[in-house]
């Protein structure tokens, strides 16, 4: 990626959209489009990243990145795309291929169903190497972020001393140090304008190893074990409707029933690829509204679209 943050100027002239995971559901995105009666001569559409698999027109999702109104960030499939791409010397995400089974992550999420038979259109691979991992855009209270999976600085539970949440290792931030709660820690606006510390490690739940900065933004889970360790009843340190000092942070990753909001977090993936569910579907939110809408397509192939209400948590 040429830059890992971009910084667009706020809208004045016309209406700002968030995408959530889009997972090639083409069909949903462009009933969503006609159901806000998108302008993308003034509107602009962000994604939280995900463009591609599992769903029917991966090569449409990509397609999504010529437009000019379209401004992505770098999601995990996408990631995994790259990395495919690469010299098997250099790759970051190879399997040990046996019994037919496919030798790259790429391809066992999802890239198998589609890639053999794609030809990438001109410009599509310049576009996907330039994806950021974060997009401010706006400042002060016109200001939101994009990202794909959240800006946990670090996620500590020396109540449970789970196995998969290891807190006595890499370089990030310990907390305040209390043993009686889990806690998480958040960049902030201030550590975003000051430069990530990019190279900070620590244990990243989704990840499952410890990795740095560029690897949380398109990995982690963090905060959504901080979540579900509320909801079983712990005190969470740090978890909040709203994270002091942080701006309005839309992004997706982590597939839920409803879209949430906790944490200065927007959770915008309501999965828009899993058709047997009748809550799942694509998910489009106003920026700096509450307002969200999920299209879902029924047995019938009709696609119905359903204004929708954050879940709030941490009030």
């Amino acid at each position: 990626m040429d830059q890992k943050i971009i910084r667009l100027p706020a809208n004045r002239t016309g209406r700002d959209f968030v995408l959530g995971d889009l997972h090639g559901t083409t069909d949903l995105l462009r009933a969503l489009m006609a159901h806000v009666a998108f302008d993308p001569d003034k509107d602009r559409l962000f994604s939280v990243g995900d463009l591609v698999d599992r769903g029917e027109d991966s090569p449409g999702g990509l397609a999504l990145l010529l437009e000019p109104w379209v401004h992505a960030v770098i999601g995990n499939h996408e990631d995994m795309m790259l990395d495919f791409l690469k010299p098997r010397s250099d790759q970051k995400y190879p399997m040990e291929s046996s019994g037919g089974k496919p030798d790259h992550a790429f391809l066992f999420n999802g890239g198998e169903a589609w890639f053999g038979d794609y030809r990438m259109p001109e410009g599509v691979k310049e576009r996907l190497e330039s994806l950021p991992l974060l997009i401010v855009i706006g400042e002060g209270s016109e200001r939101f972020h994009v990202v794909h999976a959240d800006l946990v600085r670090n996620l500590l539970d020396p109540v449970g001393g789970s196995a998969s949440l290891p807190e006595d290792e890499g370089s990030a931030p310990k907390g305040t140090g209390k043993v009686d709660r889990p806690e998480v820690l958040f960049f902030t606006d201030a550590d975003i304008d000051a430069g990530l510390p990019w190279e900070e490690s620590r244990y990243i739940p989704g990840f499952d190893t410890f990795g740095t900065v560029v690897d949380s933004l398109t990995w982690d889970r963090s905060l959504v074990h901080a979540i579900n360790m509320q909801r079983r009843g712990l005190l969470v340190e740090g978890l909040a409707l709203e994270v002091p000092g942080l701006s309005p942070t839309y992004c997706g990753h982590t597939p839920l029933r409803k879209p949430r909001r906790t944490a200065s977090h927007r959770f915008i993936d309501t999965g828009g690829y899993m058709r047997k569910s009748l809550e799942s579907g694509l998910s489009l939110a106003e920026a700096l509204t509450d307002r969200v809408w999920t299209a879902r397509k029924h047995p019938d192939g009709k696609i119905a679209v359903e204004e929708r209400t954050f879940d709030r948590i941490g009030e």
